[in-house]
């Protein structure tokens, strides 16, 4: 009898569907405040408000973004978010308060959209991961246990309560349902009608996967896992031919991907290949350190590559986890306890596409991050409903199991507190690192639109002397432009135009500056170099004339105020 077979003959189908819906209400319990947050100042800016495709939403406009390759080449997930904006009603950005340095003071969308959308996707994802569980285990309850753990572990916070983490869940919930069909088109006969439809139809869901993220590459080797592990050898070649095809398909993305334009102004460091082993064997003993205890989460955990390898404790660290991983493994292998196996082989497979690809904003500033074990947690997820499986009858395991995600929950649950706005959740990450350039740069931003703008000074200095880079300068400058302390702006764009000589706005703010400081020779110039560099830039006639209209207009209401 097929694995298939067995989960769909398990006594007590009833029994099942109502642990399935159990298992979505917990879930939701967990979640339900996500919702109504409100949008971040970490990313929600660039992938909403200042997206260029986001301008003015409409169906033309969401095509265009699967032209061109951006930020790893998600184009699903950002016709999703165009659709979403679309629906929303954004206000017209000439209607949009803006602060004296020009920046939007609000976002222009509702957040109940965005945010319903990460949470739908993890519910149907969490659905599908307990079915596929029943499939490999035939055990509903042991499934459940394991589901519910991929459901509420607090790791899982991030991809779900985080409108920029949408492809996580939504490639999740694709990836998820393309290797049920899969595995479902194994158990008929090869070469079937039924066959080539359910591969067919399995192949279409895997692409949709991919093109809602690229890490969704990791599933076909999740499959192959799956096969060699639990499968009968005959079953592992044939699914593997299979899977080769998915594979194939998958290549032109994992190079669309690292070819694609970054976000961040941060360029990862390059690594040599013993470099890239250590980083990943530290990440693995870090991702597996938070599964087993998740406390003190936060989006930015600076373990930059350069201090992974520059610390000696940590080389020690990772050599020892890869001691522990090599004698479990072969200790798992010499009991033949093969469940065991296909967790472990799960979680590593899910984890390479994030060790490959060029993780193209976080990885300058930390080589981990919670939501790179949306699809690695089911590895975890899957050992828990086989130790459900075979050790239910003793008590004190199914007991622990228990309290164990009852805590998980709860803590889950306080977590979610954390992204119920920028302040909230800036605040906590500075909490967890205190060294967190983009937590600083955030928060400078996020006073710099409510126009506190020594707070915002604060922040942004605190970013750029951790990690100087043009985007804290250039704000500053902005800033001293507005505060008319032309000597600071002056100097804070030079150091801008320092680490990007072909910033067409910084050239723009230096010309301000030396406008401010009455030098009009070098404004000109400036403005002609931000032209040139810039076509959106305005020309430098228009912006002497304004200027020298307000200067004017300063002039006479000063000696008026004199004559008085």
């Amino acid at each position: 009898m097929t694995l298939i077979t067995q989960a769909f003959n398990l006594s007590g189908l009833k029994r099942t569907y109502l642990l399935s819906f159990f298992l979505i209400l917990l879930t939701l319990i967990v979640f339900i405040r996500v919702p109504f947050f409100d949008f971040v100042i970490l990313e929600d800016t660039t992938h909403l408000d200042t997206h260029p495709h986001f301008t003015d939403p409409n169906p033309k406009q969401i095509l265009e973004m699967w032209k061109k390759p951006f930020l790893n080449y998600p184009p699903l997930t950002y016709t999703l978010w165009g659709v979403s904006a679309f629906l929303s009603s954004p206000k017209p950005l000439s209607e949009m308060s803006h602060s004296q340095t020009g920046v939007l003071k609000d976002f222009r969308f509702q957040p109940v959209i965005f945010h319903s959308l990460p949470l739908l996707f993890h519910l149907g994802t969490v659905f599908l991961v307990f079915w596929l569980f029943c499939f490999l285990t035939s055990h509903p309850l042991g499934s459940f246990f394991g589901a519910l753990l991929f459901a509420i572990h607090p790791v899982q916070v991030e991809s779900v309560a985080w409108v920029s983490s949408l492809k996580e869940p939504l490639g999740g919930f694709l990836g998820v349902l393309a290797s049920m069909l899969f595995l479902i088109g194994e158990e008929t006969p090869p070469r079937s009608k039924t066959f080539k439809f359910l591969f067919t139809l399995s192949t279409g869901v895997f692409l949709l996967s991919l093109l809602s993220n690229p890490s969704s590459i990791a599933f076909p080797l999740i499959l192959l896992a799956i096969l060699f592990f639990l499968y009968k050898k005959e079953r592992f070649i044939h699914g593997a031919k299979g899977l080769v095809v998915w594979i194939l398909i998958a290549l032109p993305f994992f190079t669309i991907s690292n070819q694609s334009l970054p976000w961040s102004h941060s360029t990862p460091p390059h690594l040599i290949l013993k470099e890239k082993v250590l980083l990943a064997l530290d990440s693995l003993s870090f991702y597996f350190s938070k599964i087993v205890l998740p406390i003190h989460l936060g989006v930015d955990y600076g373990r930059t590559p350069e201090w992974v390898l520059n610390d000696t404790s940590i080389h020690t660290t990772a050599a020892l986890f890869f001691v522990f991983l090599l004698a479990l493994t072969l200790f798992l292998r010499w009991y033949k306890i093969q469940w065991a196996l296909a967790s472990g082989s799960l979680f590593i497979c899910a984890l390479l596409p994030v060790f490959v690809l060029n993780r193209k904003v976080f990885q300058a500033s930390s080589s981990v991050a919670d939501r790179d074990l949306y699809l690695a947690l089911l590895g975890a997820s899957l050992a828990v409903a086989f130790l459900i499986k075979y050790f239910s009858q003793k008590t004190w395991v199914t007991l622990g199991l228990t309290l164990f995600l009852v805590a998980l929950g709860t803590r889950s649950y306080f977590q979610t507190g954390y992204w119920k706005n920028s302040m909230r959740l800036l605040t906590h990450a500075l909490e967890i690192n205190s060294e967190s350039s983009i937590a600083h740069y955030s928060l400078g931003y996020y006073y710099e639109r409510e126009e506190s703008y020594d707070k915002a000074i604060s922040h942004y200095q605190a970013a750029g002397a951790l990690d100087p880079q043009i985007a804290n300068f250039h704000r500053l400058g902005e800033i001293y432009l507005v505060l008319k302390q032309f000597d600071q702006a002056k100097y804070h764009f030079e150091q801008a135009l320092l680490l990007n000589p072909l910033s067409s706005s910084s050239y723009q703010g230096l010309g301000l500056s030396y406008l401010g400081l009455g030098n009009r020779l070098l404004a000109q110039d400036n403005f002609a170099k931000a032209n040139a560099l810039s076509t959106r830039t305005l020309a430098s006639s228009n912006i002497l004339r304004s200027y020298a209209r307000e200067k004017t207009l300063s002039r006479k209401s000063n000696k008026h105020r004199k004559s008085k």
